[in-house]
C-alpha cells in the first residue's frame, strides 16, 4: 500500500511540475523518512550487534549527505 501510494505522490508531483526542484523535494522526502525510520530501529533495538548499527548510522549520515546535497535545488 505504502508503496502504492508513494509511486502516485511521486508521479502526481512530477506531471504537475517536471523540474530540479520538484526532483529535489522527493528525494530530501525520501531521506527524511529513510532517517526518520533508521533512528526509529537503532533506539528499538538497543541489543542489536554493533556491526548492525554501525552500518544503520552510516547509512543514516548518507541520507543527511544526500539531502544537504540537494538543498541547493530546492
Amino acid at each position: 500500500m505504502a508503496k502504492g501510494m508513494s509511486w502516485i505522490k511521486s508521479n502526481a508531483m512530477l506531471a504537475m511540475d517536471n523540474s530540479d526542484q520538484t526532483v529535489a523535494d522527493l528525494i530530501t522526502d525520501g531521506c527524511n523518512m529513510g532517517i526518520k525510520s533508521l533512528s526509529r530501529y537503532l533506539n528499538e533495538y538497543e541489543a542489536a550487534d554493533e556491526t548492525s548499527k554501525d552500518i544503520a548510522k552510516r547509512l543514516i549520515k548518507l541520507e543527511e549527505d544526500l539531502a544537504d546535497n540537494v538543498r541547493g535545488f530546492l
